[in-house]
């Protein structure tokens, strides 16, 4: 009960600035509940549940951590273990969207698509997104059961893992036939550009400087830390060019983001930059396709826009706007909401309909790499 009233000093808190009646509104509906409802309930969960209701009502991406969400995801300093899965959420139901590689996930067969209906025992359609990433996490080692279905099966599946310290690889790289260069990255992190330039001068060094060709795939690449996309951006654009805007709701509150090692944290690698300035000015494909969010779209828009890159895939997520992770005063919980919106050097937004690509190609069937084929293509024609 404590922690009930810890939520709800928080609620006071968040709707003092509102009009005077919403409170004893709120008041007399948890009343009504207790009185009338067929339902149990649990108060602490119904205060979560407000919360994150005022949260998504100003952003639909927006998050209420809870207690225990916002220690697993930010706070702890333990180790924490998972399965290696990526997930996505639509209406209420939890899929996987990829698999790691040599992960716990794909030891157990574990397969896109797949439905994730039940974590030891909870049903997960009564979770949030965050309630379902913190509950497939925990200490390395330990043991977790799933239920899951196949798609268009109504079979459940039982399956029993062991959680691991699971290391994704940041940035994968190889190379084609005729000297085109292919470089994936998974998520725009603090490491990002410095992996990227590690990676890709490699390349170079081993193809005795000769690259007529890039694909740079950023399918299912949600984004993450928006200057890393801005760096990476910077790459393949000329010196000092306009890369985006960012505006809070704050009238005087905006930035406008150069090709400038400077706007993104560059400075100490502006030498290995230099050294690959091939970069600017060769035949580039970028790999998108409905998962890639943030940073992924600020690559794809931008250089498209200066008609540096063919886009190649399917139309990304669409979205333009930037949050912010608030914790919370009134107990060790948090709230993220957008708080910025950027737009590329013309003013264009990606919001709603995404990056649209300029070669439109759907993935069909698991196989062959469609998309992949057709930028292998293009580039040859080159």
């Amino acid at each position: 009960m404590r922690r009930f009233f810890g939520f709800l000093s928080l609620l006071v808190t968040m709707v003092s600035a509102a009009p005077s009646d919403l409170y004893p509104l709120y008041q007399e509906v948890v009343q009504k509940i207790k009185e009338e409802s067929i339902q149990p309930f649990d108060e602490k969960r119904l205060m979560e549940s407000c919360v994150e209701g005022m949260i998504k009502s100003v952003d639909k991406n927006g998050q209420y951590l809870n207690e225990e969400e916002y220690e697993t995801l930010y706070l702890s300093s333990k180790p924490v273990a998972g399965i290696g899965l990526f997930l996505m959420q639509k209406r209420n139901r939890t899929y996987v969207k990829s698999v790691v590689e040599h992960s716990p996930a794909q030891k157990a067969n574990l397969q896109k698509g797949d439905e994730i209906v039940q974590i030891d025992g909870t049903l997960v359609r009564n979770l949030s997104f965050d309630e379902v990433v913190a509950a497939l996490r925990g200490s390395p080692n330990s043991k977790i059961k799933l239920i899951t279905s196949k798609p268009n099966s109504y079979k459940p599946n039982e399956v029993q893992l062991v959680r691991k310290i699971v290391t994704i690889d940041l940035i994968s790289s190889l190379m084609f036939e005729n000297s085109i260069a292919y470089v994936k990255i998974s998520s725009f992190a603090q490491d990002t550009l410095p992996t990227l330039l590690e990676d890709v001068n490699y390349l170079y060094e081993t193809q005795h400087h000769k690259i007529n060709g890039m694909i740079l795939d950023l399918r299912d690449n949600p984004g993450g830390i928006f200057t890393s996309g801005v760096a990476v951006t910077s790459l393949f654009l000329e010196k000092d060019k306009p890369i985006l805007m960012v505006k809070s709701r704050h009238k005087d509150d905006k930035k406008q983001y150069k090709n400038s090692p400077q706007d993104f944290d560059g400075t100490e690698y502006a030498e290995k930059i230099d050294a690959l300035s091939f970069l600017k000015t060769v035949p580039l494909v970028i790999l998108v396709n409905n998962d890639s969010a943030g940073s992924s779209e600020i690559v794809s828009a931008v250089l498209q826009e200066y008609n540096r890159a063919t886009i190649i895939g399917t139309p990304t997520f669409g979205k333009d706007t930037f949050a912010t992770l608030f914790p919370l005063s009134s107990n060790t919980s948090a709230v993220k909401f957008a708080t910025a919106r950027w737009s590329t050097p013309k003013g264009k937004s990606v919001w709603p309909s995404g990056v649209i690509p300029t070669i439109e190609i759907n993935q069909r069937g698991e196989e062959e790499d469609i998309p992949l084929q057709e930028a292998l293509r293009f580039l040859q024609k080159k």
